[in-house]
């Protein structure tokens, strides 16, 4: 865990880690434990453990790459920590989708992604809640760079027969001025009655506030934006 620490800022916690590299499954950084399976880019939580089970997903974007992560058992506890840059060149995009279904009743997915574009990139997010009482909520920031085209998706499913679940997909980017384009649109489709659904997509800029407290301080507008931009990737 020390290497990922070190080269992706990556905290861990008390958990069963399941680490991805560059979409690889690498299970030599992996918690060795029998209640998760994997297989190539599918992960299968199948018993619930007093330890949460934490996904790290961090790398280089290239292609197409895909995550399943299908939480089979009750009252379980999943975390998904990704890091991950993009730097394919245009205008060929490269593709990040995960798909998320949640089928242990009373159990929980809590997803916090960040995406740094370089290049064309396309996001889809798929969250299905397959019993009631099921959470699954995914943050996305995405820092564009200059020159980037970046098109994100998301929909959360709660199907018939599964109330009182809470669902919240949400996109938010900080974009640099020359950016090609910048396209967010998260989605709902709701056959039950769920606690709390939400969903939402915005843009970060830097507050007058802020920017002028930093200018004070003797920072340049370069170094202002560096600031911000760390302030974003790392809450």
């Amino acid at each position: 865990m020390q290497h990922l620490f070190e080269k992706f800022n990556i905290k861990t916690f008390p958990a069963n880690n399941i680490v991805f590299v560059d979409g690889i499954f690498r299970p030599d950084l992996s918690s060795n434990c029998k209640k998760y399976k994997v297989q190539d880019t599918s992960v299968s939580i199948h018993n619930s453990d007093k330890l949460p089970f934490h996904i790290i997903y961090v790398g280089n974007i290239t292609s197409e790459n895909t995550l399943f992560v299908n939480i089979l058992s009750e009252n379980t506890g999943v975390f998904l920590t990704a890091k991950n840059e993009c730097r394919q060149v245009l205008p060929v995009p490269a593709f990040l989708q995960i798909f998320i279904k949640n089928s242990g009743k009373n159990s929980a997915f809590d997803g916090d992604m960040v995406l740094q574009n370089y290049g064309n990139l396309k996001l889809d997010i798929r969250a299905d809640h397959l019993a009631e009482n099921t959470i699954i909520f995914v943050k996305n920031r995405i820092l564009a760079h200059s020159g980037s085209s970046t098109e994100s998706t998301g929909l959360a499913n709660i199907i018939t027969g599964c109330s009182d679940c809470q669902s919240d997909i949400s996109f938010i980017a900080m974009c640099a001025p020359d950016i090609k384009q910048i396209k967010m649109s998260p989605n709902q489709k709701i056959a039950s009655t769920p606690e709390m659904a939400e969903h939402s997509a915005s843009i970060y800029r830097g507050t007058k506030q802020q920017t002028v407290f930093l200018s004070q301080a003797g920072l340049s507008p370069e170094d202002i934006q560096n600031i911000l931009k760390d302030a974003f990737i790392n809450h």
